[in-house]
């Protein structure tokens, strides 16, 4: 990959520019830096480095520094982090890399320009507040970006709802009123068939009332923090799975969750046993969590008929994959699915970094 400056001044070169952003990418593949691999990343902290010298030849002739460009670049580069799941561990690292290899530069060149001790002080100031505020501007723009993830999870959630309430409450309440208002029709000339309709009347408010409580439930807040990750799985399991599917529970070290992981984690591996219940027709059906310091790996497995996954993911019933897959990734979390027809389906989830936040 060739590196492009976009910036020239009389104190930094494009030569000596290039020298630079050339050191920084070597150091930063010495370190195994993550965002080397990846081509779009590499081109960002180059551009990034190379507008950071701009500022501080903006500085040395008594200008502002981080312009608008500058701006740009840095919500770009928190976006795109943000968007791949990278950890912002990464970009502290990639910073402290840039100020440590950039410093040289700045200090040299001005040296050789006869620059007082003092105004070397400035430059490496500069040069400091150019990288430590482009990271607050990534910063800014990656957490903006999860917080957007996290209001349209959340809204998913809220669809999921409202499609189970009108779906199934309000249908079995329909149903009911149909049947008491076939109950008026046949009280006078059919008292047996008038009788029926109130049975079955009675039956639909059942379900409709049952509908009701299992949706209560579920936006109960507190229904993690009531005895934790595992008797939230088991009391959902004991009032969503049919009693011919036979299912088991395992939570180990689940007491040292973050409350935030925990609750997060706790829907995803509901949406996961839900649609193993509708869908895959199981008759077998285990959901196993472990938290290893921190790190937390999790299964859910069933037996039953399983699915194309490739297909499932651009069809309505892909949603629900989706929003899995949004919550884990707020938890720089990973997700994977195995499924093959007639064979079963297993979910694999992996969260680390536990109570670092994103």
């Amino acid at each position: 990959m060739a590196i492009s400056v976009t910036g020239e001044s009389s104190l930094f070169t494009s030569a000596l520019r290039r020298a630079a952003l050339e050191s920084f990418r070597r150091h930063l593949e010495e370190m195994h830096s993550p965002l080397t691999t990846d081509p779009e990343a590499i081109d960002q902290l180059l551009r990034q480095a190379d507008s950071v010298l701009d500022d501080v030849a903006a500085a040395e002739c008594g200008a502002g520094v981080t312009g608008q460009r500058a701006v740009r670049l840095s919500a770009e580069i928190g976006v795109s982090r943000a968007g791949h799941g990278v950890h912002p561990v990464e970009s502290l690292r990639a910073a402290a890399v840039m100020f440590e290899v950039l410093l040289p530069v700045v200090l040299d060149r001005l040296r050789d320009r006869g620059i007082a001790e003092q105004a070397l002080v400035s430059a490496a100031g500069a040069l400091h507040e150019s990288i430590v505020r482009r990271v607050g501007l990534g910063a800014v723009s990656y957490a903006s970006f999860l917080l957007k993830k996290v209001n349209g999870s959340h809204r998913e959630e809220r669809r999921r709802i409202a499609r189970e309430l009108h779906d199934r409450a309000a249908h079995a309440v329909g149903v009911a009123l149909q049947d008491l208002e076939l109950h008026d029709v046949y009280a006078d000339q059919d008292p047996v068939r008038a009788r029926k309709r109130i049975g079955s009347a009675r039956t639909a408010l059942r379900v409709a009332l049952d509908v009701v409580r299992h949706v209560a439930q579920e936006l109960r807040e507190s229904a993690v923090e009531i005895g934790g990750l595992e008797k939230a799985l088991s009391d959902y399991v004991a009032s969503r799975v049919p009693p011919g599917v036979k299912a088991t529970i395992s939570v180990t070290g689940g007491e040292r969750l973050p409350d935030e992981v925990c609750d997060e984690l706790y829907v995803v591996l509901r949406e996961a046993i839900r649609n193993a219940v509708r869908h895959a027709q199981a008759r077998r059906l285990e959901v196993a969590v472990e938290v290893d310091g921190d790190v937390v790996h999790a299964t859910v497995r069933d037996d039953g008929r399983g699915f194309d996954v490739a297909a499932a993911a651009g069809s309505p019933a892909g949603i629900g994959l989706s929003s899995m897959r949004e919550r884990l990734e707020l938890l720089d979390g990973t997700f994977a699915i195995t499924s093959t027809p007639g064979a079963g389906t297993t979910i694999s989830i992996l969260v680390a970094h536990l109570g670092s936040g994103a």
